[in-house]
């Protein structure tokens, strides 16, 4: 499905309020299940209290983005970090796609194989050998990661305490640029 071109807005400190609202309403609905009582509003506010968004925004190898249509809705959130080696050891030169969430209105529309080629232009951009991400052993999201030329390389571990036994392993899947 071909949908207009997104605009890729980073977010800086004065978006904070909107990025916790669009992290929580575009994990809530895809991830309740994988979770003990508690886990998932501890896991959003984990990732998205204000003191560990200031810091992250600060920090000059993590960008948040917010993209949006031309007419300016918000359809979710990006997580990027753009020199991070993989896990593995098997590239240092690579790209981290930590967290591509969209908003219910916007899922199963083209927008998220459509970020995937803006991030992975923006990898290509700064020279970067990989795009790499992490999965859960899930097949939906795993497929469309195959699809947009990501291959399983190994195993990771999500190791949240409040994270369902067996939703804790994952896989790293990588692009080569």
């Amino acid at each position: 499905m071909s949908n207009p071109s997104l605009h890729l807005h980073r977010a800086g400190l004065a978006d904070i309020s909107t990025l916790q609202q669009v992290g929580a309403d575009s994990y809530r609905p895809y991830y309740e299940h994988v979770w003990y009582p508690g886990g998932m509003e501890w896991y959003i506010d984990y990732c998205f209290n204000n003191e560990r968004l200031t810091q992250e925004i600060s920090s000059n190898n993590i960008e948040y983005y917010l993209p949006a249509t031309p007419e300016g809705e918000v359809v979710g959130l990006l997580k990027l970090l753009p020199l991070e080696p993989i896990p593995d050891g098997s590239c240092d030169n690579a790209f981290y796609l930590e967290k591509i969430y969209l908003l219910p209105d916007f899922f199963g529309k083209g927008y998220g194989r459509q970020l995937i080629e803006m991030v992975a232009e923006m990898a290509t951009a700064l020279h970067r050998e990989a795009l790499w991400l992490q999965v859960m052993h899930n097949p939906g999201p795993i497929g469309a990661y195959a699809d947009a030329g990501f291959k399983i390389t190994g195993p990771t571990h999500f190791g949240h305490e409040l994270l369902k036994e067996e939703e804790r392993d994952g896989w790293v899947m990588v692009r080569w640029l």
